[in-house]
């Protein structure tokens, strides 16, 4: 049966590790040790039927991917943390995948970063990840740039208006998705 890392399971199940190893304790899941790397693992099925969570299918195969260190579904496993409102645990996945190159990754970072909504607000970390991402010809990581650096963006980021800035931001994405739909569409 497939098995995977605490750190996997802490995410699939929005439980905390410490949660995790307190039922490794109490015998409600079983550890078990694979590989060389030492790390603790649980079977992926006993950890759903113990904490009553449901994947479907391809959200199983994208945990099982995400564990054995694929950095696109590192990316992809913090998309689908942040469809489930846990955007401090995609920012640790996306920061896994961005330092891999992953342009994509780096452009959410680097977003996540500018308006703090992971954890603890670093606009100039963010704004290097998308610099990183524009470097790279990353067409939404380019816009996102521009408009942190528009007349509007800086005086948002001068007044510290988050709501400002996030809304700049998805003016930025809704752009750049607009203008992909009409090149495939042309």
């Amino acid at each position: 049966m497939p098995s995977i890392c605490l750190n996997t399971a802490s995410a699939v199940t929005g439980l905390s590790r410490r949660t995790l190893q307190r039922y490794i304790q109490e015998e409600r899941l079983t550890a078990i040790r694979d590989g060389d790397d030492g790390r603790t693992r649980v079977e992926l099925s006993a950890l759903l039927t113990l904490t009553g969570n449901r994947l479907t299918e391809p959200e199983r195969t994208l945990a099982l991917a995400a564990d054995q260190g694929d950095p696109t579904a590192w990316y992809e496993f913090g998309i689908w943390l942040l469809e489930r409102d846990r955007p401090s645990q995609a920012r640790d996945w996306f920061l896994r995948a961005a330092r891999t190159g992953h342009t994509d990754a780096m452009c959410w970072l680097g977003r996540d970063l500018v308006l703090g909504e992971g954890g603890t607000r670093d606009e100039a970390a963010g704004s290097a990840w998308l610099g990183r991402a524009a470097a790279r010809g990353s067409a939404l990581a380019q816009a996102l740039t521009a408009n942190l650096g528009s007349p509007s963006g800086l005086q948002a980021r001068a007044r510290d208006d988050l709501a400002a800035l996030e809304q700049l931001l998805d003016a930025a994405e809704r752009r750049v998705l607009l203008d992909a739909l009409r090149a495939t569409a042309g």
